[in-house]
């Protein structure tokens, strides 16, 4: 897979000069306390999208940094134009390919997400180290924001009606009928009008991608019809993190008009006037 490298893979290129290693992980939903890895990759750094890199200013939970604000962070962190940057959570993959969207986001496309993350690179014996590490050189890396990576509720709701757009929800599939309440306090349940329900844990084995067939006819399932490579794909989910594992998936299978809504149901399931509906997924 073109977005996804081994932990084999990494550990035999550790010595490159133009690596950059960031982990990306958070801590579940639901759950309580500061995320704090007991082991690190080697060299690796923090890269917390949930603070550092998070608008401070927007009520929703992280939403994406300004392009200054990401550059800076990135300058400090020694990242340059003609960096390989591998970014990995502590298990499986849940929040690492919000990382990898936020760089495709800022005009950065040599990035990757460690397939596996900590736990399959510990199962394999490499070595790790207790704390992160820190950048001493100054990177030349500058964003260069790609228009529509990151989209808001005008954009999704201007979709809803669209035929040549498809907006997918990465959450599980009780939660998009509406039959289990949400995390957040406060939210609502059900899905946004003409969604289609795509759980990101049914595209995962073992916190892995499954093979590429059954990522690639996945889609195609749940798209039907509108399983064109130029079809408009809009992502959703809880917060906008595991939205983002759906757009790394579809951007391996070739499809092309990729957009996560940033806000997701957090911002979706909160406001009263925009429209949910309930019930099953029309292509299930």
């Amino acid at each position: 897979m073109k977005n996804i490298v081994t932990c084999q893979w990494l550990n035999e290129h550790l010595n490159d000069p133009k690596l950059v290693i960031f982990d990306a992980g958070m801590v579940r939903p639901g759950k309580l306390g500061e995320y704090k890895p007991q082991a690190k990759l080697p060299n690796a750094q923090r890269f917390d999208f949930k603070k550092q890199l998070a608008d401070q200013d927007n009520p929703l939970p992280h939403t994406m940094c300004s392009a200054e604000q990401f550059t800076q962070q990135m300058q400090l962190m020694g990242v340059d134009k003609d960096s390989l940057v591998i970014i990995y959570e502590d298990q499986g993959l849940f929040s690492a390919a919000r990382g990898w969207w936020m760089f495709k986001a800022m005009g950065f496309d040599n990035v990757k997400v460690l397939s596996g993350g900590l736990a399959k690179w510990q199962s394999l014996g490499y070595l790790t180290q207790i704390e992160y590490s820190r950048h001493y050189h100054k990177g030349n890396f500058v964003a260069k924001p790609r228009v529509g990576y990151f989209i808001d509720a005008a954009a999704v709701f201007q979709g809803i009606d669209d035929e040549h757009t498809v907006l997918l929800d990465a959450r599980g599939y009780q939660r998009y009928l509406g039959e289990m309440a949400e995390p957040r306090a406060g939210m609502r349940s059900g899905h946004i009008p003409n969604s289609r329900a795509l759980p990101f844990v049914e595209l995962l084995g073992d916190g892995e991608a499954k093979p590429f067939a059954d990522i690639k006819a996945a889609f195609e399932a749940v798209l039907g019809d509108q399983a064109d490579l130029q079809t408009t794909l809009q992502f959703s989910c809880g917060s906008g993190v595991t939205a983002c594992i759906l757009a790394l998936f579809a951007d391996e299978c070739g499809y092309e008009n990729l957009h996560v809504y940033d806000g997701s149901w957090s911002e979706w399931g909160g406001r009263d006037e925009l429209p949910i509906e309930t019930g099953p997924c029309p292509s299930r």
